[in-house]
């Protein structure tokens, strides 16, 4: 009866061989996926590397406007001190403003306008998104990989195509 029909027994075993093998294929193919996708979330995911190295540099400018908005501060409030304990400042700092006392009249020699230079009180840093790969495009990534092992380790060795004919028409 083995003679009659060698390729009936031969389907059955490799169908048999086939089924630990396809299920190891699934596991491996899910492996790789889970592991593409954890390692481009550590590395450029919303909590990753690449968004860590972001918000630091941010940090740092954000320390040094606050920086040069405490020296602004300081300035300005050594002004105030002085506006409020002397009074020839404060009467001088008015007259620069147009205010007059009683009974005074203005005179004007020139074009010249003496402006006090008042500091820039500095600029508010806008919030920016830090620039990483959403949760959804690391997932469609690491599907993509797992996907793609899948279909590497499903088809068919090069020759084997080849050799499955040729054994048929035998």
């Amino acid at each position: 009866m083995s003679l009659a029909n060698p390729d009936r027994r031969g389907k059955a075993a490799s169908r048999e061989r086939e089924a630990p093998r396809l299920g190891y294929r699934l596991v491996l193919s899910a492996w790789v996926g889970l592991a593409v996708y954890c390692a481009l979330s550590f590395c450029f995911g919303p909590a990753g590397l690449a968004a860590y190295t972001r918000l630091e540099a941010r940090k740092t400018a954000m320390e040094a406007n606050l920086t040069r908005l405490e020296g602004i501060r300081f300035s300005l409030d050594a002004e105030l001190d002085s506006l409020k304990n002397d009074p020839d400042r404060a009467a001088r700092e008015a007259r620069s403003l147009g205010y007059l006392k009683k009974g005074e009249t203005i005179l004007v020699l020139g074009d010249k306008r003496s402006e006090s230079e008042r500091p820039e009180t500095g600029k508010a840093l806008p919030y920016a998104q830090p620039a990483a790969l959403s949760d959804d495009e690391l997932k469609c990534l690491a599907l993509g990989a797992a996907l793609a092992v899948l279909a590497v380790m499903l088809a068919p060795p090069r020759g084997a195509a080849r050799r499955a004919t040729r054994a048929f028409y035998r």
